[in-house]
């Protein structure tokens, strides 16, 4: 699977997790690398850049990018950036961890939503067996922080459309896609961009290669692998009684991609009590605290609209929903019926406060704005009766505010803290 490179000048654009990660992998395999950053660096950032003897420019990006050999963009990186378009050759960190990986076999998944938890599920299955997979991509440690763990070993990785959309000869040996809903047209522009990038996950796949995908996305595609429809595979007995649909269909997904790649997990499955605890990830649906009768669930993680409403779908209490951020061109209309339905009040954070404000106007959905978590949470908690759940589950992106969905659900997480300090316990009856 590794392929030998040909040249040693590579530069990277931006300093975020994946520059670093790059700066780390590259610098003492002898490339020789230049960094470009359309900001400022910070003096750690310069000192991190020059214990690795790493040449940077920063406060934009100039046409001395073009004298490498190889241009990396981080993940996020505008595909329409001029340089881009005049390099000689683009590779994603993704592209590049594949050309230097010797991994056993190749799982990845991309998707709109579902991708985090179902290559949590792949790799809980798989060390349930004893395969030692490694798990990595877009839901954590850059591919290429990898290359040595995963010398030998199942390799999973979750790929978004930012990395596959500068891949070349990417080629997981199992490709999952799990869905496709509106998403991302603030970076791709139109959703056929969007689209086409999402299918490269298929593009170099041969014949005795997976593509597992659902029935809705056969019917758009003819990839050359074996096709595999994950919403047909029967899970192993005991299997995920009593999930919500969503993360159904995620465990069916990660099950028909581990079996495809292993057949002779077929007859010997792990007991479910070894897979569910990896269902249990920070900042879906995860349940924060109780006050005053209300619960409270951060559900951070979902970025879009088809995320929020399978978590809305997935509650059956009456709903105080926190929602806004950094929206993504559209999409929003699949929540009208779900938010007149469940949701007694909508509570606007972030930057489209004044879209979401005349959205929720037209559809009769009563909300109310807040600048800050706490004033979020005290808002909702006002709002809120015993019984209900204020449910933070923005349906946008996090980059107005906060450094990722993370730390937009850990801002929540003490700002219900502070909450719950401030206001005193109910008495109870005599």
């Amino acid at each position: 699977m590794s392929t030998p490179l040909s040249f040693r000048k590579i530069a990277v654009l931006g300093l975020g997790k994946t520059g670093r990660a790059l700066v780390e992998a590259l610098a003492p395999r002898g490339f020789s690398l230049f960094l470009s950053e359309a900001r400022r660096l910070t003096p750690e950032e310069k000192a991190f850049l020059r214990a690795h003897g790493v040449a940077w420019e920063d406060g934009g990006h100039s046409e001395r990018v073009l004298e490498a050999e190889l241009i990396v963009p981080s993940p996020g990186v505008p595909a329409h950036l001029r340089l881009l378009r005049q390099a000689p050759r683009v590779w994603s960190e993704i592209e590049l961890a594949f050309r230097l990986a010797q991994p056993r076999t190749l799982i990845a998944v991309t998707g709109t939503n579902g991708k985090s938890t179902t290559c949590e599920l792949i790799g809980a299955i798989l060390r349930a067996v004893g395969l030692e997979p490694v798990v990595a991509g877009n839901i954590g440690r850059p591919a290429i922080s990898t290359l040595a763990e995963a010398s030998g070993k199942p390799w999973v990785l979750e790929v978004s459309s930012y990395q596959l959309e500068w891949t070349v000869r990417f080629r997981p040996q199992v490709a999952v896609w799990l869905n496709f809903s509106f998403d991302h047209l603030d970076h791709h522009q139109t959703l056929a961009h969007y689209f086409a990038a999402k299918a490269r996950i298929f593009r170099n796949q041969r014949e005795g290669d997976w593509a597992v995908l659902p029935p809705e996305l056969l019917s758009r595609l003819s990839p050359r692998a074996q096709v595999r429809v994950y919403t047909e595979a029967d899970l192993p007995s005991g299997w995920g009684e009593g999930l919500p649909q969503h993360l159904r269909a995620d465990l069916s997904a990660a099950w028909a991609a581990c079996s495809l790649a292993f057949p002779d997990l077929t007859s010997s499955p792990p007991p479910w009590r070894e897979i569910e605890p990896s269902l249990r990830q920070p900042h879906r649906l995860e349940v924060v605290g109780t006050m005053g009768g209300i619960t409270f669930i951060d559900d951070s993680k979902a970025t879009n609209a088809h995320a929020t409403r399978a978590a809305l779908l997935a509650l059956s209490q009456p709903v105080v929903l926190i929602l806004g951020g950094r929206h993504k061109g559209g999409g929003y209309q699949l929540l009208r019926p779900l938010l007149r339905e469940k949701v007694r009040h909508c509570i606007l954070i972030g930057e489209s406060q004044d879209y979401f404000a005349a959205l929720l106007s037209q559809w009769g959905v009563g909300y109310e704005r807040a600048t800050t978590p706490l004033e979020a949470l005290r808002r909702a908690y006002a709002r809120a009766r015993p019984g209900d759940v204020v449910l933070l589950s923005p349906a946008c992106a996090s980059f107005d505010q906060f450094e990722n969905y993370a730390h937009r659900g850990r801002a929540f997480r003490e700002a219900f803290g502070q909450l719950s300090r401030k206001i005193p316990p109910p008495v109870p009856d005599p």
